[in-house]
């Protein structure tokens, strides 16, 4: 998926001020900054404290010493099959509910979802008689 479909998608500020449907394209968390999908997910000093916690989090977890750009957090990492890119799929949601429930990016709301998906994940496994793949899927966060 490239930048331009990503923000044919998603209307931030900047693009809601363009369209005349909003009062200003300021950043919905530091009404500093024009707010675009760059600055909104990855630039704002709030999205960054939430990709800090989120690689903190996930080298305390795994051990493996994870530094987010730009690219890895809009993209996923490109070399990568596994649970990380899922988790930043759900980071960035977070971030977007976050910002449309006029909230701060919350990292205990992120460790919520990942939760909530892991049961249903495992619930719907259990019942197609699947949970080996469950666990290999989720062996990450064991």
């Amino acid at each position: 998926m490239n930048v331009y479909l990503l923000q044919c998608l998603l209307f931030t500020n900047s693009k809601l001020f363009k369209i005349g449907l909003i009062q200003s394209e300021q950043c919905s968390f530091s009404t500093i900054y024009k707010e675009d999908l760059y600055h909104l997910f990855y630039d704002c000093s709030y999205s960054r404290a939430f990709w800090n916690r989120f690689c903190n989090w996930w080298t305390n977890l795994r051990g493996e010493n994870l530094c987010l750009s730009l690219k890895d957090v809009l993209f996923g990492i490109v070399n990568r099959n596994d649970l990380l890119n899922f988790l930043i799929i759900l980071g960035k949601l977070c971030i977007w509910e976050c910002r449309r429930n006029k909230s701060l990016p919350k990292f205990n709301l992120f460790l919520h979802k990942v939760e909530a998906n892991q049961e249903t994940e495992k619930l719907i496994a259990s019942k197609n008689k699947k949970l080996q793949d469950f666990w290999n899927r989720w062996e990450p966060l064991s």
